[in-house]
């Protein structure tokens, strides 16, 4: 927790520095380049965008119920009406990352539901 926490402070601090985007929207290349990768897992494919079938493939080996892992992308997806390419995963990433609310979609892109434990 310790080390998040750093992380924000660090990512607030340098969004100040370079003035460029706002500071709760910004991340080090380490993770762009994280975010990327994960992109491009999810999307087994390779058209540019990830549905929920692959969604659901790429998180059931990790444990998550076929169930859970479609919900949530119905969920972050607002029920298929967003089409979920790069630009709109780093986005959900950001909030997953740096958001405070607890309601934020990205919060669902790892396909957990309960977050009361």
């Amino acid at each position: 927790l310790q080390m998040w926490q750093n992380f924000n402070e660090q990512c607030i601090k340098q969004s100040k520095k370079d003035n460029e985007e706002p500071p709760e929207r910004k991340l080090p290349e380490w993770l762009e380049q994280y975010i990327e990768y994960k992109f491009n897992l999810y999307d087994r494919t390779g058209d540019g965008k990830v549905d929920a079938e692959e969604f659901e493939y790429v998180l059931s080996d990790f444990g998550v119920p076929p169930k859970d892992a479609r919900c949530a992308f119905l969920m972050f997806s607002c029920n298929n009406t967003k089409k979920v390419d790069l630009d709109y995963f780093k986005e959900l990433c950001i909030d997953y990352y740096r958001s405070d609310d607890i309601s934020a979609l990205g919060n669902f892109i790892t396909g957990k539901l309960d977050f009361n434990d």
